[in-house]
């Protein structure tokens, strides 16, 4: 199934790395992991809860270190 998929996308936090995850990257495949889908509801209430949203880069490092800290 995964191999005619475009995206993987796992809500497992830890380990962020899944035998899904691990397997769609094997096959090539866009992944978004347990920890990255942490981080953007982490965006999201955020903005709901100070009507600001974080720039981009803020995001991007965050989804990084939780990607690598998991």
């Amino acid at each position: 199934m995964i191999r005619h998929a475009k995206t993987a996308f796992d809500v497992v936090a830890q380990p962020a790395d899944t035998p899904l995850i691990k397997t769609a990257q094997a096959l090539g495949k866009q992944t978004i992991s347990g920890a990255e889908v942490i981080v953007l509801q982490a965006v999201e209430q955020f903005e709901l809860y100070t009507g600001k949203r974080p720039n981009e880069e803020l995001i991007a490092e965050a989804a990084e270190y939780a990607r690598k800290n998991a």
